[in-house]
């Protein structure tokens, strides 16, 4: 059998590259399509600081047409809006602020109905709230799924309609212990690897409605929590970067682009995907 695939492997590379040469040239390629393009509006859940705030100012940024900002703390998230106005530097910006506790379900259909009130739809939405895991992502995936449920589908791309159409895309925080585990982390592994199920089976509950979900899972990101936990146990901070074959841990603002690739029309044929950004840790931990 190895010999026999070794014979045919230089006329499959072959005819491999010949497809490849054709593909580019091909009519699917159409030309003027911006892939990182996002034109929709976003709600981002836990967005007045850390993972969340730098995923508010990176959608933004890429011009998203209205951004609301949900956090339980309505302070930060209305600083969140500041910041996004004051570096952009564009008056008419759509950016607003609302309360929102992934605890309770009132909360949130109100949070829901204040964005969808503002901006008419609902195109991205990223929950990036990290007291509550399971139980928010859970609360947050059924009044998103039921929002964009209800809306118009649009197609990805205007000009390259095979690119097929989106009601929304919605992108939840996970973890790298949605993947992996680590001793006395037992709370926290099993609430991720939770919030990983819940992606999964909501991507597959609502493909067909043109509703794409993922996860970005990150590795001990510079974050409020990662702080805390270097306060509390003084040696996890070389530990936690002896794990990562990249030597250091990642920044809100990496995560931040993991999420918005998701959310984006260049993602528009991956739904139920994890997106690792670790470093490497969990190629390093097997």
């Amino acid at each position: 059998m190895g010999l026999f695939i070794t014979n045919l492997l230089p006329g499959m590379l072959e005819s491999c590259c010949r497809i490849r040469a054709c593909s580019f040239k091909c009519q699917h390629r159409t030309e003027g399509v911006v892939l990182a393009s996002i034109t929709g509006n976003a709600i981002i859940i836990g967005g007045g600081s850390g993972i969340g705030g730098a995923t508010a100012v990176a959608f933004a940024q890429a011009g998203a047409a209205g951004l609301m900002i949900a956090d339980i703390d309505l302070n930060t998230a209305e600083s969140t809006a500041s910041d996004i106005m004051a570096i952009l530097k564009q008056s008419d910006y759509r950016v607003e602020a609302v309360v929102m506790d992934v605890t309770d379900q009132e909360s949130i259909e109100s949070a829901f109905k204040k964005t969808a009130d503002s901006f008419g739809r609902i195109d991205y939405c990223v929950t990036s709230a990290g007291d509550v895991n399971a139980t928010g992502t859970f609360y947050v995936r059924r009044t998103a799924l039921a929002t964009m449920r209800a809306q118009e589908p649009k197609p990805n791309f205007p000009d390259a309609l095979h690119r097929g159409n989106t009601r929304g895309s919605i992108v939840a925080l996970g973890s790298a212990l949605s993947i992996n585990a680590a001793p006395y982390f037992i709370q926290y592994t099993t609430s991720k690897q939770a919030v990983l199920g819940l992606v999964k089976t909501a991507a597959l509950d609502s493909v067909n409605d043109n509703i794409r979900v993922n996860c970005v899972s990150p590795c001990w990101p510079e974050s409020n929590m990662t702080k805390q936990l270097k306060q509390d146990i003084p040696q996890l901070e070389n530990t936690m970067a002896s794990n990562v074959p990249m030597g250091r841990l990642g920044f809100p603002e990496e995560i931040a682009d993991a999420t918005l690739f998701l959310c984006s029309p260049r993602a528009s044929l991956v739904t139920e995907t994890s997106l690792i950004a670790d470093g490497g840790m969990c190629v390093s931990l097997g």
